[in-house]
């Protein structure tokens, strides 16, 4: 691997957890974009979110990626991170990125239990979360399929994955 491999796709979706294991596999860092800037700004996302509001978090990302030396790396993107700017410009010509796809339906159980965590879903209530997902994915799909790699569910394993970047490296 010669390149940061960037992770995309709404949250919940698994960027953190195949991250990881996909990093671990390949013998590289595993870097998250909301832990880089939790430890820049001495904040958790939640709390730079309701301090300063989205549009200063999306700035914040932008920075991130055009300033930070990823290196040979697997990173976790926010899942709306790719839609803001040139992120998905960015991420294409420093690294690979790779669209991790989900269906709404699964990701509102994965997300259901982690509300708290996540600001723009702490105030839903559960059969608000589904229909905000929908839309959120639709709004973020035009976005996500820029990706250089995209992967359904029954495609998301480390043995695909490093398949998959095999080709294009």
């Amino acid at each position: 691997m010669t390149k940061t491999i960037f992770l995309i796709g709404f949250m919940g979706v698994g960027k953190s957890s195949l991250g990881k294991k996909l990093a671990n596999k390949l013998k590289v860092p595993f870097l998250d974009t909301d832990d880089l800037l939790e430890q820049k700004f001495d904040v958790s996302i939640a709390e730079y979110f309701s301090k300063y509001g989205e549009s200063a978090f999306r700035n914040a990302e932008k920075q991130l990626l055009q300033e930070y030396d990823f290196g040979k790396a697997v990173v976790a993107t926010g899942g709306g991170l790719p839609c803001f700017y040139e992120n998905m410009k960015i991420m294409n010509d420093k690294g690979i990125t790779i669209f991790l796809n989900r269906p709404a339906k699964e990701l509102k159980q994965r997300l259901i239990h982690a509300k708290k965590q996540r600001p723009l879903i702490k105030e839903l209530s559960d059969s608000e979360l589904l229909l905000f997902i929908e839309e959120k994915l639709n709004e973020r799909l035009p976005f996500y399929l820029k990706s250089q790699i995209t992967l359904n569910r029954d495609s998301q394993t480390i043995d695909q994955i490093i398949s998959c970047l095999s080709e294009i490296d």
